[in-house]
Formats: structure tokens, C-alpha cells, sequence
């Protein structure tokens, strides 16, 4: 193996674990896109330009020029809108589910222009769709914050908050079932330093006793300062307890470059332990740094949050 694909943090030699991606098709626009984070790995005694494309009946791929990779190293990417399909319809999700496969190949070129083709290397992503509206569910959690209260969720701080932050309240700004959503926000100074800014959303609960248990996140990360572009978005983790579900964009760098969709809502959808306690929780990470001193805010909105079963 000379080059590699994965979509977890799990280092090489241990195997990539079975990675699913699962989607909610409730309210989703039509057609839908993918995006994806990936971790790509360049084994080969020379410098390779890597590309990523992919194939899956009903999907058109946007393939992705990702630059020169040095030899013996990995990077990782986010790749937003890399794919679109038509959304599945109702009849097609018989009992509320479906399932089907995507292949994502990896290509390793020797040249800049993505033609002298030396490896590729191929990883199958399974891809379930669930009706989170479908009778077969039972909705045991619908927060979504339009009784004017924040239902529960509580803010901490992860890195470098300034007194008095994060913060949480109901929002009418940016909301997907009026009148509120619920709205995070971390602030700190940045002075004349580059500045890694971190803190989450979270919330226990006791899930239902099924076979079946999902969480459905609609998420919106928004960067604002005093000053232009000061911030820059990181990624998103959703964890349960302490073990990551979902990392969408890569590991904090004072690049200044966004790393993760922000200013849009995004669905993240994860399976949930069974009949347990369980803390969820959304961690949002920016760079913050300006050459004079300005207050830079990482925002997060959550509204119409679900844990189903079945």
C-alpha cells in the first residue's frame, strides 16, 4: 500500500474501523449534497499531487485537486459539497431506512497536472438514510427551543474563553422553526498573537431502551470580530461522552483558513448507545488573530435537535 484513504483519526497500522455516514432526509433540500472529511496518506518515496473523486449510483462527484503531499506524510481535508443526488424519497425509505454503498477513490500523480497517474487506492463508505418523521420512529427528543428557554443545553468553556464566556440563549437570527433556535458563543481578545479558540454545547440524556438510536443535529458556525477576517473555523466534534461520533474539518493550525462549512446549516446525524446516560456534545474550534487587538466571537446555533428510535 502506497497510498491511503481514510475517514477516521485511528492511526496506520491499526485497521480503519467501518465508517457509516447516516442522513436524515426530513426538511432536507432537493436535490442534497455530501461533504466529508478525509485523512489521506502518502506511503511512496516521492512527493505525490493527490486527488479525490468518487462513483455511487445517483450521485454526481465533484472531484478534488488536494495539492502536492510529501513523501511519508498524511493531511486531512473537508470536503464540502463534494458530492449531490437527488434526496431519496418516502416510498424509497421503506420502514423509515435505506442503505447504500459510495466508493471513494484516492489518486496519487506525480505531476501538477493531475496526469501522470502512479496509485489509487479505493474505500467503500457505507451511507444510511433514515426518515426521522416516519411512524416507525418515536421521537423521545425534540428540542428545538421554541417555548423560548434553552431546554437543558449548558455551555463550558474548552480553551482560552474571556470572563464571562461562552454564553447560551435563545436566538431569532438564524432559526430552521421560528420563533428561536439556541445560540452559543465563545469570545475572547485576540492581541496581536494567534489565538486557538475552543468550547461546546452539551446536554445528558437517558436513551430509550431500542435497537435502534439516533441524534439529529442542525448546526450553524458563524466566526464574527471588530476587525475584517480575524477568525478562522476549525471543526466541528460531536461527541458522546467522551468518544468522538462525528469530526467534520481538521485539527486546529494558524493557517488562516476555514477548515469547516460555516455561515450555512449543516445536519450531522449519529447512533446513539442504548438505554444509558449519555452526554452529547458539540465542540467548535476557530483560529482567532488579528496584527491589533479585536474581540473575535465563534458562534454555534442548534435548533430542531431529535433523538429517535426504533
Amino acid at each position: 500500500m502506497t497510498i491511503e484513504l481514510r475517514l477516521t483519526d485511528v492511526d496506520p497500522p491499526t485497521a480503519e474501523p467501518k465508517r457509516t455516514i447516516y442522513r436524515d432526509i426530513a426538511n432536507l433540500p432537493d436535490p442534497t449534497v455530501l461533504g466529508v472529511t478525509i485523512r489521506y496518506f502518502n506511503y511512496d518515496d516521492v512527493d505525490l499531487y493527490m486527488q479525490i473523486t468518487g462513483s455511487a449510483t445517483g450521485y454526481t462527484f465533484t472531484p478534488a485537486n488536494l495539492g502536492l503531499l510529501a513523501t511519508g506524510t498524511n493531511a486531512y481535508a473537508n470536503l464540502d459539497n463534494f458530492a449531490s443526488r437527488a434526496k431519496p424519497t418516502v416510498a424509497q425509505l421503506p420502514n423509515g431506512e435505506m442503505t447504500e454503498n459510495i466508493t471513494l477513490t484516492l489518486k496519487g500523480y506525480t505531476d501538477s497536472g493531475y496526469t501522470d497517474l502512479k496509485w489509487t487506492f479505493e474505500r467503500i463508505v457505507t451511507v444510511i438514510w433514515i426518515n426521522s418523521t416516519d411512524a416507525a420512529f418515536t421521537v423521545d427528543e425534540l428540542d428545538n427551543f421554541d417555548d423560548g428557554t434553552v431546554q437543558g443545553w449548558a455551555v463550558a468553556d474548552e480553551l482560552n474563553n474571556y470572563t464571562g464566556y461562552p454564553t447560551i440563549a435563545v436566538a431569532t437570527d438564524y432559526v430552521l422553526s421560528t420563533p428561536y433556535s439556541c445560540k452559543f458563543t465563545q469570545n475572547n481578545y485576540a492581541v496581536y498573537q494567534d489565538k486557538e479558540l475552543r468550547g461546546r454545547l452539551y446536554k445528558d440524556f437517558t436513551t430509550p431502551n431500542k435497537t435502534q438510536v439516533y441524534a439529529v443535529f442542525d448546526l450553524r458556525l458563524s466566526i464574527s470580530s471588530g476587525y475584517g477576517d480575524s477568525g478562522w473555523a476549525k471543526y466541528f466534534n460531536i461527541t458522546e461522552d467522551d468518544v468522538t461520533k462525528v469530526h467534520i474539518g481538521r485539527d486546529y493550525d494558524t493557517e488562516q483558513t476555514h477548515y469547516c462549512p460555516f455561515d450555512k446549516w449543516i445536519r450531522i446525524v449519529i447512533p446513539l448507545t442504548p438505554n444509558t446516560l449519555v452526554t452529547l456534545k458539540i465542540i467548535a474550534d476557530c483560529l482567532a488573530h488579528h496584527p491589533a487587538g479585536y474581540w473575535v466571537y465563534l458562534l454555534t446555533w442548534l435548533d430542531d435537535f431529535k433523538i429517535i428510535s426504533k
